[in-house]
This record gives C-alpha cells, structure tokens and sequence, in this order.
C-alpha cells in the first residue's frame, strides 16, 4: 500500500515538473525573439517573422562585401532599440525564402510586422540612417 501511495504521489511530482518546464519554455521562447538575433532557414523563416514585434530581416551573402559592413551596424542598432529583432537570412542556404520575396540586390533589409512586409531597403548605407530606420519600426 506504501509503495502504491509512493508510486502515485511520484508520478504527480512527475507531471507537475514536465507541465512546469512546459510553460516556463514557452515564456521563454516569446522572450527570446526580441531584441535578439536569429539565423533563418527555409523552414523556419515563417515562424520567426510572425512575432507580434517588429522583424528586421537581413538578406545576406558570406562573399558579399556590403553584408559584412552592414551586420555590425545593424546588430547595434536592433541591440539599442529593444523592441526589434533581427532575423539573418542568408540567400545562398535559403533559396525558397530568397525567392519569394525576390531578393535580386544583397544587402536587403525587410521589415516585417505581423508577418508581412511594410519596408524595407537595399544596400549598406551608414550608421545613422541605418540608426533612424531602425527606429521608425521600433
């Protein structure tokens, strides 16, 4: 009977942890997006644009010259502003994402809120201007 009553009362604690550990991931997935930088894929490219904060995705090449001198710029200012994340999509491993919102000049830089695009531009352009963008979204 002892063992029965150890038995249910272990398997309770048991239930309690996973449902404890479910919610706290989830509070900390919502947590994780803002304000943060992601490295997109194909697949989950939807996913991390529909946040309810506004997304700045980079379109980006590793050869790419203006990629590599907006990153810094653009990091820094998605870090100031808080409210902002930043989503990296490199266009050679993400080819169906690339396409579909064709991407023919790189560096491109989106904004998406709710998931749809409602600006964006192309090329690398300097600190404060790259600064203001950032902010008119935020």
């Amino acid at each position: 009977m002892i063992m029965n009553s150890l038995r249910l009362l272990s398997r309770n604690v048991q239930q309690i942890a996973r449902s404890t550990a479910q919610v706290r991931h989830f509070q900390s997935t919502s947590l994780l997006l803002t304000g943060k930088v992601h490295d997109a894929t194909d697949k989950n490219f939807q996913e991390l644009i529909t946040a309810k904060e506004p997304v700045l995705v980079d379109f980006h090449a590793e050869w790419c010259r203006p990629c590599h001198t907006l990153d810094p710029i653009l990091r820094d200012a998605v870090k100031k502003s808080g409210t902002v994340t930043l989503v990296r999509v490199n266009v050679d491993d993400c080819p169906e994402t690339s396409t579909q919102f064709q991407i023919a000049s790189i560096p491109c830089v989106m904004v998406f809120k709710n998931g749809q695009p409602v600006d964006k531009f192309v090329g690398a352009y300097p600190k404060d201007v790259v600064n203001s963008f950032v902010q008119k979204h935020a």
